[in-house]
């Protein structure tokens, strides 16, 4: 980093504490010190200025893979705005319906690996009518190995920080986004910036640290097949995953007070977990009994 982009990076930080103002002037300071994108780059995020607003006041549904999807009835949700994520294909609904968008966040999706292509036919196989989201880092790959239908895929930048620790947070995906430490918080920008509300979130268990060592889902097996690092093996220090955990809650937290400035409702409708930073909600109470 040279001496200019340190003072920037440096100085953002101050310039975000001292009120709305000096708050943008951080923002500008932080982009400045940013890594340059390329012009293909930039109008590549451009368009996704057509999803900005696009379900604006529509409620929608931010659905995780968390094993509490095993107890509760996803039928309902057929003509409802959905996001889903990782494995989503896996699950039986989608005979019924498909979501509305799959969301893509972690660099494995990207790394080019025989694992991974196959994952990627059967998430085609399975959801042809998703709109897709997905790192442009991983774009080349996309488009060397037809991981997605181009013409479905919206792509999105990362920032250097992540969601709650950046001096420029924001969900605006027509610039780089801070990188987020889960799909599914991906997945509540990506509702935020098309204006959806109330955001209701499901199969957001987040409770491994109840059980070490396993990774459970809605499914059995791992999230990707014969995949040679992925192997869904919770095997890290203790302290370590605290310390993960609370940096997943923090991006929470911060996604909940961006929500609150914009007027933007958001809900954990999941059956149980560990996830308090939302409000509780139902599910089964959210639809017409009569119906």
């Amino acid at each position: 980093m040279n001496p200019t982009e340190f003072f920037w990076r440096s100085n953002a930080a101050v310039l975000r504490r001292s009120g709305a103002l000096l708050s943008r002037l951080a923002e500008r300071a932080y982009f400045r010190a940013e890594p340059k994108q390329s012009a293909a780059e930039k109008n590549l995020l451009r368009e996704n200025e057509k999803l900005r607003n696009r379900h604006a006041g529509q409620r929608c549904f931010v659905i995780g893979n968390g094993p509490s999807l095993t107890t509760q009835d996803l039928t309902p949700l057929a003509g409802e705005i959905t996001f889903v994520m990782n494995a989503f294909w896996k699950h039986p609904i989608l005979d019924d319906w498909q979501p509305t968008y799959f969301c893509f966040a972690d660099p494995v999706w990207y790394d080019g690996s025989e694992a991974v292509i196959e994952f990627f036919d059967s998430v085609r196989d399975r959801t042809p009518k998703a709109k897709y989201i997905f790192p442009l880092d991983g774009k080349p790959i996309v488009e060397k190995n037809s991981l997605l239908p181009l013409e479905s895929t919206y792509f999105f930048a990362y920032q250097e920080q992540p969601i709650g620790l950046s001096v420029a947070d924001t969900f605006d995906l027509t610039v780089p986004v801070p990188y987020p430490f889960s799909a599914s918080q991906l997945a509540i920008m990506a509702a935020m910036f098309m204006g959806c509300t109330p955001i209701y979130l499901m199969g957001l268990d987040h409770d491994w640290l109840a059980h070490r060592g396993q990774d459970t889902h809605f499914f059995s097996g791992r999230s990707i097949e014969n995949h040679p690092k992925a192997t869904g093996e919770l095997n890290y220090s203790y302290d370590s995953e605290i310390e993960a955990m609370g940096k997943l809650w923090k991006g929470y937290k911060k996604l909940s007070s961006l929500a609150a400035a914009h007027g933007i409702q958001i809900f954990n409708a999941t059956a149980g977990g560990f996830l308090d930073v939302f409000e509780r909600v139902n599910y089964e109470s959210l639809f017409d009994s009569a119906s």
